[in-house]
């Protein structure tokens, strides 16, 4: 059997047999001269992961959970008096009062973070309950990114995700304080967002999309930040609902969640994901790929494994048995996708080592997976 990657990519999530596994390098797609680039360098593996890997891309409608289209909220860029950063301050008008979040920007591409986040006090969740709340007309891009891509991969359609979108609100401190202070409102805030999005979902569902469904934000309602009870109770029993729309209209889902996640693979199971993603050895995280295959074989298809940040700390050869051990492992799933944890191109100025090992990572890795054929 020789399947195309976009077959291949397909099977995967319906636990169909496959000819071999299958490998992401996450962020690059079918590359086209005169596409836009973080830095020129990236350039050459993003040609060669075009030819090589199996190519997957994101596809969404207008969503925006806290409001919608409601036009209340007002940004503003403030200068730092720093020549790499500057603060966007973005405040929410509600009934209630204002909400103000201010996150630190660079001006070169290295990844930002919040310094403040809009709800600091419990009854700041009544205020960000108290906004209006209109959705977006539905729009999409699916049919385009599938056309771009033709057999060399498949798109997936990303939603928000209802906890992870009250994390942003709140901030991981404080949502921890929260879980213990005042829980009832968390919940509340949950039973509103979760309206919000099962809506959401049911309307992309009624236009048509077929293709797998895709979140991020589980990572954060887990250990450490948080405890499994709260992992159950602000995300399992929420997502499940999602899980259970999506395949009973006959597609899938994909799941994006960092961290230590051994112990919950049972629970994503039983969720309903079909592809879980980024498997992350430790000491990031604490998936024995060997293990991990063995005993929940082709009952989750299982993405991942290589860590992103290898690829500025270690040598070749370091990369290599990485490579070779990681396929050998995940073929005894028959649903194996090796990934890196992150994506490729998230560094503005990249090492020569760094991107020499994402070189090996495509020529080696196609190598490897094409030696593992069933």
């Amino acid at each position: 059997m020789s399947l195309t990657s976009k077959e291949r990519l397909m099977r995967i999530f319906a636990n169909k047999p496959i000819d071999r596994p299958a490998i992401k390098l996450w962020g690059s797609w079918n590359y086209r001269k005169g596409d836009k680039l973080l830095h020129p360098s990236y350039e050459p593996a993003m040609i060669k992961a075009a030819e090589k890997t199996d190519l997957v891309v994101n596809a969404s409608t207008p969503f925006f959970m806290f409001c919608g289209q409601v036009d209340i909220v007002r940004r503003k860029n403030v200068e730092i008096n720093d020549p790499l950063w500057y603060e966007e301050h973005i405040v929410f008008h509600t009934p209630m009062g204002q909400l103000r979040r201010v996150d630190r920007i660079s001006k070169i591409g290295e990844p930002g973070f919040t310094i403040e986040y809009p709800v600091k006090q419990p009854e700041d969740i009544k205020r960000m309950l108290s906004m209006p709340y209109e959705p977006f007309p539905y729009i999409d891009n699916i049919e385009e990114q599938q056309q771009l891509l033709g057999d060399r991969g498949i798109v997936l359609y990303r939603i928000d995700h209802i906890a992870y979108a009250l994390y942003r609100m709140i901030g991981s401190e404080n949502l921890a304080y929260f879980t213990h202070d005042c829980r009832d409102l968390l919940m509340e805030a949950l039973d509103v967002f979760s309206k919000r999005l099962y809506a959401h979902v049911e309307e992309a569902l009624n236009h048509g999309v077929r293709v797998p469904f895709s979140w991020v934000g589980p990572e954060l309602l887990i250990p450490p930040l948080l405890s499994e009870k709260d992992f159950m109770d602000f995300c399992f029993d929420y997502d499940k609902h999602i899980c259970d729309m999506v395949h009973n209209a006959g597609s899938y889902i994909w799941v994006h969640c960092h961290g230590k996640v051994r112990n919950l693979i049972e629970n994503f199971i039983e969720m309903g994901v079909d592809v879980l993603n980024p498997l992350e050895p430790p000491k990031n995280g604490d998936v024995d790929l060997d293990e991990v295959a063995r005993t929940f074989k082709n009952r989750i298809g299982l993405e991942g494994n290589i860590e992103m940040q290898d690829f500025y700390d270690e040598s070749e050869e370091v990369i290599r048995e990485k490579i070779k051990t990681c396929v050998q492992s995940g073929k005894q799933s028959n649903r194996f996708i090796m990934c890196t944890s992150a994506g490729f191109m998230d560094f503005p100025t990249p090492s020569k080592q760094y991107l020499d090992n994402i070189m090996t990572y495509i020529d080696y890795g196609y190598e490897c997976v094409n030696n593992a054929r069933y």
